[in-house]
């Protein structure tokens, strides 16, 4: 139940594309070149610095970097690529956020030859397998993934019953625009741009197709509803208006496939995956072994710790396989030692949320950090033993041998169930009484 801050992350509605995942450890990549997309997005293309070729990519996957800030420290941040598989390196298209140092630090100061460190491509947000027709769905820079896919989809002569729907502020800020309205030729799609805020110059049906935004109503009236596959990827409150909204809309859960971008909320009225319960503490200090006086010794605290039935305390090997369950965890999830021992995280991760883990576990695993290792409580959907979704809330530790390789994770784990139900009964109260006073 890992996942590492990053300016996108993958929420898949199925698993298809888990195991996309590649292991290994970061290596040392160098800016080949840069180009400006838009007023605030740039393009960026990187090379391995050892000159050997990049592990392969699937479209719509992305990059963690590890970037040495002066004075500010290490950062990791994930970005989308941007391109199709080429067997040189990865384009990653950033935009410059108003409080992203790594976003800024791209953008001000990152010039052709600056060395970043690369994780391996991760990412479960790809084309769906089939004959279904694809509907692309974003918004400022959540079109990233999308031009990657249709680079490839042109590529292979074309995919049929593709639609690109984008929407962005105006002709400032759009990015891509010439180069995907090629690609879709060559693919075979139909693209439609919306802008909410066109300059002074802009002309409906030339230089965009529509003005204003994106709706529910208008993908129901242009797009397949009932038999698309549909990728959604841009801000937070695009996210909350499209992804739940196409589920309501009767399209099934399954055909719709979305990336996080920015800050992860609450997108489904329940803790998304990935999203801090508290604000991020203060760096670590540095190793210390707590010491106990006056004849109460570590290991009998830990025994009682690990005994008690309070907190779940749940322990992982690399893999992600169960290795220490105690009375707490069976409490919580329902499942007795002897059925959750041996047996894959998976049985308390909601489906939904699998992809997503297992892409974040995979990477700390490789490059032996994580945020979420310094005190910050994790808040998450956690699963049953007979079915039944929890809000749980936990911290992790990092296990790892003499040289300083994870070996596996341990989970203190809290079930706050109650507590967001309750919070979200207020919200809906507190909207319906804001409602009210403004009718």
């Amino acid at each position: 139940m890992v996942e590492s801050r990053g300016t996108t992350g993958t929420g898949v509605a199925g698993a298809s594309g888990a195991e996309l995942a590649q292991e290994g450890a970061p290596r040392p990549f160098v800016i080949e070149s840069r180009h400006a997309e838009s007023d605030v997005i740039t393009s960026f293309v990187l090379v391995p610095a050892d000159g050997r070729p990049p592990l392969p990519h699937v479209a719509g996957q992305h990059l963690t970097l590890l970037v040495d800030l002066p004075e500010a420290g290490r950062h990791k941040r994930k970005f989308t690529i941007s391109s199709a598989p080429d067997g040189a390196g990865y384009r990653i298209s950033v935009k410059r956020e108003p409080q992203g140092l790594v976003s800024q630090w791209l953008h001000d100061k990152a010039a052709p030859g600056a060395r970043i460190e690369v994780a391996p491509p991760s990412g479960s947000f790809i084309l769906p397998e089939g004959t279904r027709p694809v509907v692309m769905v974003s918004a400022g820079v959540g079109l990233t993934p999308m031009v990657a896919m249709l680079e490839v989809a042109g590529a292979a002569g074309g995919r049929p019953g593709l639609h690109f729907v984008h929407c962005t502020r105006s002709r400032r800020t759009q990015a891509f625009q010439h180069h995907v309205r090629d690609l879709a030729a060559k693919a075979g799609a139909t693209t439609t741009f919306f802008h909410t805020r066109p300059e002074e110059g802009e002309i409906e049906g030339r230089n965009f197709d529509l003005t204003g935004r994106l709706s529910l109503d208008w993908l129901a009236a242009h797009t397949p509803v009932a038999e698309a596959d549909y990728l959604v990827c841009g801000p937070l409150d695009f996210m909350r208006t499209f992804v739940p909204g196409l589920i309501e809309a009767g399209v099934p859960a399954a055909r719709v496939h979305y990336e996080f971008f920015g800050a992860v909320d609450d997108l489904m009225g329940e803790p998304s995956e990935g999203r801090p319960a508290a604000a991020p503490s203060p760096a670590a200090p540095g190793p210390r072994h707590a010491r106990a006086l006056a004849g109460f010794a570590r290991e009998a605290i830990g025994d009682a710790l690990l005994d008690s039935a309070g907190d779940a305390i749940v322990a992982s090997d690399a893999a992600g396989d169960i290795v220490l369950w105690n009375a707490g965890a069976e409490r919580i999830f329902g499942f007795a030692e002897e059925e959750a021992l041996g047996r894959s995280l998976d049985i308390i991760i909601p489906e939904p949320f699998r992809a997503r883990h297992w892409e974040g576990y995979r990477e700390t695993v490789a490059t032996g950090s994580s945020r979420y290792g310094a005190g910050d409580l994790l808040a998450v959907p956690g699963l049953h033993r007979d079915g039944r979704r929890l809000s749980i809330e936990f911290t992790i530790v990092l296990l790892k041998d003499a040289a300083g390789k994870v070996t596996g994770m341990v989970a203190a784990v809290r079930d706050v169930t109650a507590r967001f139900e309750e919070t979200k009964a207020l919200k809906k109260r507190l909207a319906a009484l804001e409602e009210q006073a403004a009718g």
